[in-house]
């Protein structure tokens, strides 16, 4: 009973808000853009890589390359779109930030819808260039869409607290939604798949998706009030240069980009490696293994206001630290693993480590944008939103990338009855070893973090002084 209460009084304080600032019912229709988006990559570089190996018969290599283009492309239009989009203004009767999203997510819609009519008859460089380039015309309209959300969010919600808030509400709607879009997906791929129930069912999945677009965006406040305070900070394309020099050049910046290329973007790949490693390792069936996905992230989710809770009152360094007690037993119990329930206990502490890290540092980048302001007098989100894409989502599949190649280095067929021996264990290796190195490898950086919870609180006051009280 002392436990219940425990938890409960987590939950409550997770999502309480004390003094002025925005309601429960305000976060959550805040919070709620961003998780679809997160949907929509979970089918597009989880699923649907899993998709064109086994059922269209694309090589693990080929994929792989598929990823090397996709990642020089984040490299060359990321940074493009966010100084397009800080240079936008405000327009009275379509807005901004919301107004690009909208724009946006039929170009999404559309791109996911026919990377599913891929055929296995076709040609291999057919399906190689066609795969390309729907992943080009997906990926610009998401670094949009992205870049503008998170624009948006972080004028709608100026506090450390209020934004780790709101990265709670995400994840609850993130992991509900991703039950809503992987979990047919899971009974599908995890067996013997049939292209011909695949594609209605994963027609049924996307306009889904389209759907949830739609409700999330619907009502959301993108009047001219809301821009006040950045009225004026606008650079001239003459400063942009010089300001993105001395933004890469900063410690803070620094250290959150290593962070997250070293150890989030490995560590967010998980549900691809763990189709495989249930199919092949385990060689479970797809009820099986929608039934472990399911129940691990309803543990999570029961965790995740205790932890929020946690990260508040220790800061981001600290609360990273942690994590690392959880990742080496998870990590390692996935690699040992020789049966469903250690393999289940091991992606459990897995799926939890993933969503507290990305608790913990959602206030990293929002904080150094703050800072940035501070000392300078303007704000520059869509610079430092581009500057990010070009380290973090330029390498943000790395991880997928060296996934598909370990696989392929070892042997797997995607198309063969029974996986070698060695191909199951360059699937462990991928899924457990990997993963726990970039865990270690990203305490470096963090710990070259130069903002404690002290630091943090005072920026986050500014912050909260400028949105709410008037630019200082």
């Amino acid at each position: 009973m002392h436990f219940l209460k425990r938890a409960a009084c987590a939950v409550r304080n997770a999502f309480r808000f004390e003094g002025e600032g925005l309601t429960l019912g305000q976060k959550w229709r805040l919070a709620l853009p961003g998780p679809i988006l997160s949907v929509g990559g979970v089918l597009i570089h989880n699923v649907f890589i899993k998709y064109y190996t086994d059922i269209i018969g694309l090589s693990p290599s080929l994929v792989a390359w598929v990823y090397v283009i996709y990642n020089i492309w984040n490299a060359i239009n990321d940074p493009i779109i966010g100084v397009w989009i800080d240079r936008m203004r405000h327009r009275p009767r379509r807005g901004k930030y919301v107004y690009i999203m909208r724009v946006t997510v039929p170009f999404m819609i559309i791109s996911s819808f026919m990377m599913i009519l891929s055929s296995p008859s076709w040609e291999e460089w057919v399906i190689f260039s066609v795969y390309t380039l729907l992943l080009f015309i997906y990926d610009t309209a998401a670094t949009a869409y992205g870049i503008a959300y998170q624009s948006y969010m972080l004028i709608a919600a100026p506090t450390k607290e209020e934004r780790i808030d709101v990265n709670i509400i995400q994840n609850y709607v993130s992991q509900a939604m991703s039950f809503l879009v992987t979990l047919i997906p899971t009974m599908l791929l995890v067996g013997d798949g049939k292209r011909e129930v695949i594609l209605p069912i994963f027609t049924v999945v996307i306009l889904a998706e389209s759907l949830f677009f739609t409700l999330a965006l619907r009502g959301l406040k993108d009047d001219a009030k809301m821009y006040e305070t950045l009225e004026g900070q606008h650079l001239e394309l003459r400063e942009i240069w010089k300001e993105a020099w001395q933004i890469i050049r900063s410690r803070p910046f620094l250290a959150y980009i290593l962070f997250t290329i070293v150890t989030l973007g490995p560590v967010s790949f998980y549900f691809t490696p763990y189709l495989y490693y249930m199919d092949d390792v385990l060689n479970v069936s797809g009820v099986t293994a929608s039934i472990v996905d399911v129940s691990t992230h309803l543990i999570v989710l029961a965790l995740l206001p205790a932890a929020g809770t946690f990260i508040k009152r220790n800061g981001t360094k600290i609360s990273v630290y942690w994590a690392t007690i959880t990742a080496v037993i998870g990590y390692l119990g996935l690699f040992f693993a020789n049966d469903i329930w250690m393999a289940a206990a091991s992606y459990t502490l897995v799926v939890f480590t993933v969503n507290y890290l990305k608790t913990a540092i959602s206030p990293m980048g929002p904080l150094i944008i703050d800072e940035n302001e501070r000392t300078t007098g303007v704000r520059k989100t869509g610079l430092f939103n581009g500057l990010f894409s070009i380290f973090v989502v330029a390498f943000s599949s790395i991880q997928t990338v060296l996934f598909m190649s370990v696989i392929d280095w070892f042997g797997y067929v995607g198309t063969a009855e029974a996986q070698t021996e060695s191909a199951l264990l360059g699937i462990r290796i991928a899924t457990g070893l990997i993963p726990l190195i970039a865990v270690f490898l990203g305490l470096i950086p963090m710990a070259l973090y130069p903002f404690d919870k002290k630091k943090e609180e005072e920026i986050s006051a500014f912050s909260n002084q400028a949105r709410r009280g008037g630019a200082k």
